[in-house]
């Protein structure tokens, strides 16, 4: 079994050389990974930070908006109550008096409900030939058309 080994000595044994360059050194990979990993931490804290703020300028937003609607829903219900109010004036029985008086109209001195029969009703109506679209029509049940069918069926048995 061959084994090569470099001693001290096999070293030691170079001319040194004056150079200006610097004398460089091999870094551990164990340190490589771990700049790379504070590097990747820095850059996603700082991306959790931009999103963080960029979440609550959005919420900021609309929460504006909302206010904004909140404004108009109870400028709509003040409206709201302010035309029921104005209404209610409108029927007041005071009211409506003052304006009957202006268009000349005066109060009812008696009245008298008369009761008219139906034959004499549906007996002008067929004279007139005017005649309600509730009477005229008729009204068939489900049960007719089952009538009809089962006559021309026939009894089974």
């Amino acid at each position: 079994m061959a084994v090569a080994l470099r001693t001290d000595v096999a070293r030691r044994a170079r001319p040194q050389e004056v150079s200006d360059r610097p004398e460089l050194a091999l870094v551990p990979a164990a340190q490589r990974r771990t700049v790379g990993r504070v590097i990747t931490a820095v850059i996603l804290f700082f991306g959790l930070m931009f999103a963080v703020v960029a979440l609550r300028a959005y919420m900021a937003q609309e929460q504006m908006r909302l206010d904004e609607l909140n404004r108009d829903i109870m400028r709509a219900r003040a409206h709201y109550d302010e035309l029921r109010a104005e209404r209610a004036l409108l029927q007041s029985p005071s009211v409506l008096l003052e304006k009957a008086r202006s268009f000349g109209m005066v109060p009812a001195v008696g009245m008298k409900v008369v009761e008219i029969p139906a034959e004499v009703a549906a007996e002008v109506a067929a004279s007139v030939g005017k005649i309600d679209a509730d009477i005229a029509s008729t009204t068939e049940s489900k049960l007719d058309d089952f009538g009809r069918i089962k006559r021309q069926v026939g009894p089974r048995r």
